[in-house]
């Protein structure tokens, strides 16, 4: 009888909790870290006129610069609104002048978002926050960090002081953001400021070591110094020498482009994409033809001819046989059956 009884209110507590969980959570309590939260749960708190309601406060607040009354704002508003709320905030184009609001970006992105969101992606699942509002905070200090930086160089330029290997030494934590600074700043400078900035470039040793072609390849771009392309040809290649190849492609059958082209070929790592460019040319410029003329005689020749092949030029290729030695017959007769 005892032990009926205990199975009986045993399932009287179960169904008490079964049906004071779903409350809990559509009352959007404070959930303990690293709660797992559904996409329709998310939509249905959005949804709310309350939601709504609170989100503009925010940007009221915020716009207005009182980011005392914004703080007990935010704290008193039900944790998954909370974090929509900021996250919302955050991801808008705000005003950073505000010291107080700068110290309050600082707290929110050492914070961890709680609720969390498990959806597919690529196959796979994965769980990731709902309202990564910290992450986003960070991106506003950064931001703000990069004006500063922007209105720093500017000043430096204005009055030639600027020397590249300070201003982006390796070394130092901000390398990135000092860098990204400069390469803007390259982008829409005057004329007399980008000599400075390329004699610079060019006579200052130390800048040879640089970590990345960034710089070197905004400059070269910018001004088409010859001399920059070929420093930049001579460089490890990464995403920014690729990026420059790249853009002369879209150049067509200029002169300068081809030359380029031809001269970015001589790096081993740039050699297939420069080719790959140049034989998809239609039709292929004289200079152009010569080259690659050229370049199916050499051992690696064989990857100039599958290239052309693929670029559609076999019935050009076929044409070569009389002009060719050996070597460059065996390279194109091994190319043209991939037809």
């Amino acid at each position: 009888m005892a032990r009926r009884f205990r199975i009986k209110l045993l399932g009287v507590c179960l169904g008490i909790i079964g049906v004071i969980s779903p409350c809990v959570l559509a009352s959007n309590e404070p959930a303990a870290d690293g709660q797992i939260v559904a996409q329709p749960f998310i939509e249905k708190v959005l949804d709310k006129a309350s939601t709504a309601d609170a989100m503009r406060t925010a940007f009221t607040l915020q716009a207005s610069g009182d980011i005392k009354a914004l703080e007990s704002h935010i704290l008193q508003l039900p944790p998954l609104t909370r974090e929509a709320t900021l996250y919302r905030l955050l991801s808008s184009p705000l005003r950073l002048d505000n010291d107080k609001w700068r110290d309050y970006l600082a707290t929110l992105s050492q914070q961890q978002p709680h609720f969390l969101l498990r959806h597919q992606q690529d196959g796979y699942w994965v769980t990731t926050p709902a309202f990564h509002y910290a992450a986003a905070a960070r991106k506003q200090l950064n931001r703000y960090r990069q004006q500063q930086l922007t209105q720093e160089l500017g000043m430096l330029l204005s009055y030639r002081q600027l020397v590249i290997a300070d201003w982006v030494d390796p070394d130092r934590p901000d390398y990135r953001q000092r860098r990204d600074a400069l390469v803007t700043m390259i982008a829409d400078y005057d004329v007399d400021g980008l000599t400075y900035l390329v004699d610079q470039y060019l006579n200052d040793p130390t800048l040879m070591w640089m970590p990345d072609n960034a710089i070197l390849a905004a400059l070269a771009q910018a001004t088409e110094r010859v001399a920059l392309y070929q420093r930049l040809w001579r460089r490890g290649t990464d995403k920014y020498s690729l990026s420059t190849l790249h853009a002369l492609r879209e150049r067509g059958a200029e002169p300068f482009a081809l030359q380029q082209m031809m001269a970015a070929a001589d790096n081993p790592s740039l050699r297939g994409p420069a080719i790959r460019q140049m034989a998809n040319l239609s039709p292929l410029p004289a200079p152009v033809a010569d080259f690659l003329l050229t370049q199916l005689s050499l051992r690696q020749g064989n990857e100039v001819a599958q290239l052309l092949v693929d670029a559609g030029k076999g019935d050009w290729l076929s044409g070569l046989q009389d002009q060719l030695g050996p070597l460059g017959q065996q390279h194109i007769a091994s190319a043209l059956p991939s037809r």
